[in-house]
């Protein structure tokens, strides 16, 4: 039994080894994609074409946020017939859904914006989701058959091809009005040339009969009853960013800000500092996404013991990786800002919101493990509470603390959702698991005061003799050491070789 343990653990550890892989690969492709976009654009373009891919991503969340979770699910419980069927033809009918709102509303949208070039790039942005109804499909059926490795291949080629078509028509811009119109085209056409080539793969290694498509009838509900509340919750969060988007620029501009400096700020904060805050969200986006699966098949087991300690597992490794981060981004935070965007700015506030990084994760994690356990409308409800701290902290705050508001209610809003989702899973699960969690944040935080301290320091003497890249380099690396050592000194990680193990 014990050996069957193990190796269960080994394959989850080597599954989200491999996702991680693919995420960290896919991501700094991205990032780095995203600061040559930042320069390319500059602040102000830069706030409008956020401000648009904000309000996208809420069509994109119709189509491509609980369904394929709720298909996930289905399979990895082996009740996958006709699955792929009912999937696309619920996603496609969403896809037109969303269109036919935007077309319908663009005039009321353009009165919303604060810039009229807005409406024109989220026109370019939105036949897209016809691309992700297909491409999120059948990701998902390889998700909950555990094909970690093509979710990963076909994840990287999607941003690699993005790369190469805004390249390429970065070559013909005197054929558009700005360049925030290249980047939303490349994003377009790099997400239906990735559609086709995900469903070749899956199709040319499956073919669709006629008993599927027939059991296809008994999918709708199902899918439905799972993918509506997922779907709810993150409809919620991502109308949050238009009206923020909306209402931000105009509180500031209120507040005393001109247009431009209100839009530069947003740009700065949202482009260039928030991918950034989100860093952590990488690793743990992996292992959520090896999680649901797993955690899945041992709820519907009822595997209480498996379920306990997977879940005591991912809120400590999620605690861990944020507080690895944090004493470096405090400590180097305006000299980090300066290398990769020649912006100060954005370092300044990744120094001063960085905390925001812990609620963001937790809530992150903490919704994957109640969607795992089949409590999708609670996380939803919960986010519902969080997100009234989120607008008032955006109208009321603005006035006093800037842009900065945003990120103090964002990690507002984060914060009370991840204690109302810790409260259910602890009542799911392990009623210990509260304050495991608490504890655990404490004493990292504790840990990290000397890490940020020493990064502080060091990084003072040394940027005058070394420079910024060789004094990033070197203080980034202290702080890393110093505080996975007190980790070490104060038995709460235990490292074996490349292994690393969380005390009880």
């Amino acid at each position: 039994m014990r050996g069957k343990t193990k190796n269960a653990a080994g394959t989850f550890a080597s599954s989200v080894a491999l996702i991680t892989v693919f995420a960290v690969l896919t991501r700094a492709i991205g990032f780095l994609f995203r600061i040559f976009l930042s320069r390319i654009l500059g602040p102000e373009m830069l706030g409008i074409y956020q401000i648009a891919l904000s309000f996208f991503t809420v069509f994109l969340t119709l189509v491509a946020s609980g369904l394929p979770l709720a298909i996930s699910k289905r399979v990895a419980t082996k009740q996958s017939g006709g699955v792929v069927v009912a999937g696309l033809c619920i996603s496609m009918a969403l896809s037109l859904l969303a269109c036919g709102i935007l077309f319908a509303g663009h005039t009321l949208l353009g009165k919303l914006f604060t810039d009229a070039r807005c409406i024109s790039i989220l026109i370019v942005l939105v036949p897209s989701v016809f691309a992700a109804s297909c491409y999120c499909v059948i990701r998902a059926v390889w998700w909950g058959e555990r094909r970690y490795f093509l979710l990963g291949v076909t994840e990287l080629m999607e941003q690699i091809i993005r790369i190469i078509m805004f390249v390429v028509m970065l070559a013909l811009a005197f054929l558009f009005v700005d360049l925030a119109q290249i980047a939303a085209l490349s994003y377009t056409v790099a997400f239906f040339l990735a559609a086709i080539i995900v469903a070749f793969m899956y199709f040319k290694a499956r073919k669709i009969d006629a008993d599927k498509t027939n059991t296809a009838r008994t999918q709708y509900k199902p899918l439905f009853k799972s993918a509506a509340p997922i779907t709810g919750m993150r409809l919620l969060s991502s109308f949050a960013m238009p009206i923020i988007a909306v209402a931000i620029p105009m509180r500031l501009i209120s507040a005393g800000w001109t247009s431009a400096a209100a839009l530069s700020a947003f740009g700065v904060l949202i482009g260039m500092t928030y991918p950034l805050l989100t860093i952590p969200q990488t690793v743990i986006s992996s292992l959520s996404t090896a999680l649901v699966p797993e955690l899945s098949s041992a709820y519907t087991d009822k595997n209480n013991d498996k379920v306990s300690h997977q879940v005591r597992n991912a809120l400590k490794f999620t605690l861990f990786i944020n507080f690895l981060l944090l004493p470096a981004f405090i400590a180097l935070g305006e000299g980090i800002g300066t290398f990769l965007y020649a912006e100060a700015v954005s370092g300044i506030y990744l120094s001063q919101f960085a905390w925001a990084m812990i609620p963001i994760s937790l809530s992150q994690i903490t919704n994957a493990i109640l969607n795992s356990l089949g409590r999708e409308t609670a996380a939803m409800k919960n986010y519902g509470i969080g997100a009234v701290a989120l607008f008032a902290s955006v109208w009321f705050l603005p006035k006093f603390i800037g842009i900065g508001a945003l990120v103090v209610g964002m990690g507002a809003c984060m914060s009370i959702a991840s204690i109302l989702n810790l409260v259910l899973i602890a009542r799911l699960t392990s009623k210990g698991i509260v304050i495991t969690v608490i504890s655990q944040t404490l004493t990292f935080a504790l840990l990290c005061i000397p890490s940020v301290l020493l990064g502080l320091f060091t990084y003072g003497i040394l940027l005058p003799y070394i420079g910024l890249f060789a004094s990033l380099t070197l203080c980034g690396t202290a702080t890393l050491v110093v505080f996975l050592a007190l980790c070490h000194i104060f038995n709460i990680v235990k490292f074996n070789g490349f292994r690393v193990k969380f005390s009880s």
